[in-house]
């Protein structure tokens, strides 16, 4: 099983900030879950929320500040900014910091409430540029979203994130679609779904583990790849 950090260690650092990913390489992580937003002129930034307030204090949407705008922008309010200016990361600095070493990524496109043009073309233009291809999963709740990317570049794996229980059959949708992976909410996980996802050969990655308890509960199901807060708990739990 693999670990993601969630937002980088989001448990100990500001989420979604080249310091949170830089902590879950030395932490050890095998990959990041990381999101992507458009900027008004149209480039890639890495943060979870639409809007700006939570992590930023900030007023207004990702898309209404250019990139160079959101990059002077710090990201670490939920930490009472102590650990000084965090700053938004462009996605193109994020793969910077992937060529020194060999750390997967699980890049949620967000599109689930605002719907960002060419998002998927330009995701997978940086991804093409820096040579990560084989180092990426694309995931989203938007499920046209994950279509686009796999419409666009078959190779790459993509994972279906849900969280509402009312889905049934995702490993065979999943499989008809060609889509890789299922993203699951932990609090959805159960034999039933692991038992399909297997029959059907979709991995599973799951978020967001944040317990013991439930690491050993991936572990004794065998799921692909745990997506956590705190990975370097996560990782104990596995050498035990």
């Amino acid at each position: 099983m693999k670990v993601f950090a969630h937002r980088g260690f989001s448990g100990k650092y500001p989420e979604n900030t080249l310091l949170a990913f830089q902590k879950a390489e030395q932490a050890g992580a095998d990959g990041i879950e990381m999101d992507v937003h458009l900027s008004k002129d149209g480039q890639l930034m890495i943060i979870h929320d639409e809007l700006l307030a939570r992590t930023t204090g900030k007023e207004g949407k990702v898309s209404d500040y250019t990139s160079r705008e959101l990059s002077s922008i710090n990201a670490g309010k939920t930490f009472a900014d102590s650990y000084g200016i965090t700053p938004i990361p462009r996605f193109e600095e994020y793969c910077e910091f992937l060529q020194s070493n060999t750390m997967i990524s699980n890049v949620e496109i967000k599109t689930d409430n605002t719907y960002y043009p060419r998002i998927e073309e330009k995701a997978l233009e940086v991804i093409r540029h820096y040579h990560l291809e084989d180092r990426v999963i694309f995931s989203s709740f938007n499920w046209l979203s994950v279509a686009r990317i796999k419409q666009l570049e078959k190779a790459i794996p993509c994972g279906l994130l849900y969280g509402d229980s009312s889905v049934r059959n995702i490993g065979a949708l999943a499989r008809t679609f060609g889509i890789e992976y299922c993203h699951p909410s932990i609090a959805l996980v159960d034999d039933e779904m692991v038992r399909e996802c297997r029959e059907q050969q979709i991995g599973l990655n799951v978020w967001t583990v944040n317990t013991p308890e439930q690491i050993e509960a991936l572990r004794h199901w065998n799921v692909a790849g745990a997506i956590s807060n705190f990975p370097d708990m996560c990782l104990d739990v596995l050498k035990r």
